[in-house]
């Protein structure tokens, strides 16, 4: 049996499969690590979009409107459409395999419980649009989960236990976000100067801005002083 010289081909084929074995395993756990992290990377931005102001205020607006004794199906157009798109988008994406169901349900949930919620409004969009696939993805994703999770199965009675609970969540959210976006907004910008490099090339720095010496205020002209 010949390693080396004539005869050997058999010896140098085993060893090119084994390599080329080796290699696909290789590119095949590369790849599936990749596709775990762009997934985390997406869900990761679907929550920061579903925690942020814009559909914190959403939220709120159909769950007042729900507490003030505006039927499900009746519900405000603009915030129940924007609840709906959202769920659209998360499910269409876990369709597609972007972002796998189960990730969705241990990292953001509450599919289930918002298509209990807006289906009635669904419902009777599509009637309105006459496109009984409107939001057919919304749909699929929340029956998912329940597949996953019977637990969380919509209860209507849970949500009107819950819903002052919701509602007081969502305006402390809402709070944090104003009092966040307004201490950004304030904060004193930088100022620029240009310098030069020894070699003759341009550089940039931030400094602080300069302020002006002011006078130091009495009591009377800083009432918050005390």
């Amino acid at each position: 049996m010949a390693f080396i010289g004539p005869g050997s081909e058999w010896f140098w084929t085993a060893v090119s499969g084994i390599i080329l074995a080796v290699t696909f395993v290789a590119i095949y756990r590369q790849l599936s690590l990749q596709r775990s992290a762009n997934a985390f990377t997406q869900l990761n931005a679907l929550v920061e979009e579903w925690e942020g102001e814009r559909l914190v205020r959403k939220r709120l607006a159909v769950l007042v409107a729900f507490r003030n004794g505006v039927a499900f199906r009746d519900l405000p157009d603009a915030p129940a459409m924007a609840v709906a798109n959202y769920w659209e988008k998360v499910g269409s994406l876990a369709r597609a395999g972007h972002v796998a169901p189960s990730l969705v349900a241990e990292g953001l949930g509450g599919a289930d419980r918002w298509w209990g919620i807006l289906a009635p409004w669904v419902l009777r969009t599509r009637i309105d649009d006459a496109n009984r696939d409107l939001y057919e993805h919304f749909e699929w994703i929340a029956a998912t989960l329940v597949r996953l999770h019977p637990a969380l199965a919509f209860d209507e009675a849970y949500v009107y236990r819950t819903l002052d609970d919701r509602i007081a969540l969502a305006e402390a959210d809402l709070r944090d976000l104003e009092a966040m976006r307004t201490t950004t907004a304030s904060a004193p910008p930088t100022t620029r100067h240009r310098t030069v490099n020894r070699d003759g090339s341009d550089k940039r720095k931030a400094r602080p801005p300069i302020e002006a010496a002011a006078a130091t205020p009495t009591l009377a002209e800083e009432p918050n002083a005390i």
